[in-house]
């Protein structure tokens, strides 16, 4: 059998007695064709290749570090978290060890103002126990301008904590004017900080906070003192209110009769018993109000200075500088911060604390979330950044002395 080939019109049977071949100048220029595009082709591959090669190594960039972390934190083998119960309760605690549990956890709870106080003494001491903590932004404002905190954006490496669009605003929202060392989790609804004795008072007569000094409550609110340390959060809101400021803060503390108080439980006792219907920072009114008592809070959305995020409500977490454990620190702040972390969070604040707390992350579940706390899903809310305490520390001292 023979097979016939075409070439320039010209028939070949392919037997061995055909005389036809391709010339020679022909021939050269198909092989460096061929030569050519073997080498564009393999040129191409090998960039093809090189180029995935790039992206294989970036990828697990944060899993490495991450890794590293890890192994760093095992040496370590301990943390020292500080602050209130929204980084102490045992149930935070218990979740975090669960997935690691090879970091053995101390926890000091306390005020923001006494923790800070606590830390400042403590290295005045040359002692460095403190790794992490988590209160209103106030006690970790102090500790910005003594210049004891770090960064603490580095230290957030797992992408689901990075990633800006799994917070409000699709953004990370700071309390401190660098914007990267008091990281705002929490966007809770900001509390009014006022509460009620429910037979005593009328919710509806205080739409504003400018109400509480007219004459009809004089000598009948009590507050807790806000000589301190640091002044109470809700104290730095209403200087940094344009429609209140500090004309706003003396007239409230000097023409209102006011009665202070330092124990919170004797504050709130006052509330729920009737010696005062009206209370400025009043704690656990949410508990004492489930112990069947006339007790209630103003919400924000009654009050037309409320309807903020921030400021003087939100929990915000902190690194410490020179942390004794800062591997340990660094799982723990992005385990916290994490989808896990802040639902495990949210859950202890409302249902074990009965405190209306919802987180910035966006891609949890709220239902947990006290009435009280929870932001109006599409509504858009201004988040209250740094707010500096000096200018408020001076008008108390003037005012109160």
């Amino acid at each position: 059998m023979s097979v016939a080939v075409i070439v320039n019109s010209k028939r070949y049977s392919g037997r061995a007695d055909d005389s036809w071949r391709e010339p020679e100048s022909r021939g050269l220029a198909w092989n460096w064709i061929s030569a050519s595009a073997g080498m564009t082709l393999l040129a191409f591959a090998i960039h093809s290749l090189l180029h995935v090669i790039a992206i294989a190594a970036e990828a697990p960039k944060w899993q490495t570090e991450w890794q590293r972390t890890i192994e760093g934190a095992k040496k370590e083998g301990q943390l020292s978290l500080y602050g209130g119960q929204e980084i102490t309760h045992p149930d935070i605690v218990a979740a975090f060890n669960k997935e690691f549990p090879f970091i053995k956890v101390t926890t000091t709870s306390g005020r923001g103002g006494d923790l800070l106080a606590r830390i400042i003494s403590e290295r005045r001491a040359d002692k460095y126990l403190a790794d992490v903590i988590a209160t209103g932004p106030n006690g970790p404002r102090m500790l910005y301008l003594a210049k004891a905190l770090d960064p603490i954006a580095p230290a957030f490496i797992l992408p689901e904590v990075t990633d800006t669009s799994k917070w409000y605003g699709r953004k990370h929202w700071y309390a401190d004017p660098e914007n990267q060392y008091i990281f705002i989790y929490e966007g809770t609804l900001n509390s009014t900080g006022l509460s009620y004795n429910t037979k005593l008072v009328n919710p509806g007569e205080i739409t504003s906070y400018g109400d509480l000094l007219r004459p009809k409550w004089k000598g009948k609110i009590l507050t807790l003192d806000p000589r301190g340390a640091v002044p109470p959060t809700q104290v730095l809101t209403l200087y940094h209110t344009p429609t209140l400021g500090p004309d706003f803060v003396r007239r409230f503390y000097t023409d209102t009769e006011i009665t202070f108080f330092r124990d919170r439980r004797q504050g709130t006792n006052w509330l729920a018993t009737g010696k005062f219907p009206l209370c400025f920072l009043c704690r656990d009114i949410e508990k004492v109000r489930e112990q069947g008592l006339p007790v209630d809070v103003i919400l924000a959305d009654r009050i037309k200075e409320g309807g903020t995020l921030g400021g003087g409500s939100a929990s915000v977490l902190a690194l410490i500088n020179r942390a004794p454990h800062a591997n340990a620190a660094k799982v723990f702040i992005n385990w916290y911060l994490s989808r896990q972390g802040q639902m495990v969070w949210q859950k202890v604040m409302n249902i074990r604390e009965l405190e209306g707390s919802e987180s910035m992350r966006n891609d949890i579940s709220k239902e947990d979330v006290l009435p009280e706390g929870r932001r109006v899903e599409g509504k858009e809310y201004q988040v209250i950044g740094f707010l500096d305490p000096e200018p408020v520390q001076k008008l108390l001292q003037e005012i109160l002395k």
